[in-house]
Parts: structure tokens; sequence; C-alpha cells
């Protein structure tokens, strides 16, 4: 149950990279909404994200309760970040949660919060 739960968890942070890597002009342009106010800014924080959920799909699906832990902490940080772009009045903006094609809301929000008590939860699967 364990590996079948951290191979799909580790899927969703490689899916996100991709998606991310598959559009790149409009998932960069995206990072806009969580304050990168310009075009170096947006392209660096396109790049750490990616960077950073790949690391972290290599260390979840290897077995890595470290990056389980990061990773919820990762999918915390993204939360907070989408619901800050919500109070700022950014609902309905894009954002690059899954590429390009993804908005700032509350379902964004809720999906982050869930991802990152299910990554948090992995150390503790029999």
């Amino acid at each position: 149950m364990e590996l079948a739960a951290r191979l799909i968890l580790a899927g969703v942070l490689a899916a996100s990279a991709g998606a991310k890597l598959a559009r790149p002009r409009e998932s960069i342009a995206a990072m806009e909404a969580f304050g990168f106010p310009t075009p170096a800014s947006r392209r660096l924080a396109w790049a750490v994200a990616i960077l950073v959920e790949v690391g972290l799909a290599i260390g979840v699906a290897a077995g890595s309760d470290s990056a389980a832990y990061a990773a919820a902490a990762l999918l915390t940080l993204f939360a907070a970040t989408l619901g800050s772009a919500l109070m700022r009045g950014q609902t309905g903006a894009p954002c690059a949660c899954f590429g390009g094609g993804g908005r700032v809301g509350g379902l964004a929000v809720l999906r982050n919060l869930v991802l990152a008590v299910a990554f948090a939860a992995l150390p503790s699967l029999p």
C-alpha cells in the first residue's frame, strides 16, 4: 500500500513539473499571480518549482520519508501562496499549478492542502 501511494504521489509531482515544461510560456507568465513582477523573476520561480518538484518526486518514489515531509511542506506553501493570491483579488488568474492552464481559486487551495496531508501521511503507512 505504501509503495502504491508513494508512486502515485510522486507521479503527481512529476506530472506537475511536466505540465510546466510542456507549456513553459503560459506557466512562466502565470507566476505573476504569485507576486513575481519581472520576467526574470517569473522564469526563476518557474525553474525552481520544476527542479524542486522533480527532486521531491524522485525522493518520494525512492522511499524517502524526508522527501515526503518536504513535499508536504511544499504543497502547504503552494496552498498558502494560492490563498494569498486569492486575498489579493487574483481569483481566476492563471496559475502554474499544473502547467499554465490552472486557475487561482479555492479548489486549487483545497487540492494542495489534501495533497499536503497525503504526503505527510506517507511515512505512517504500513
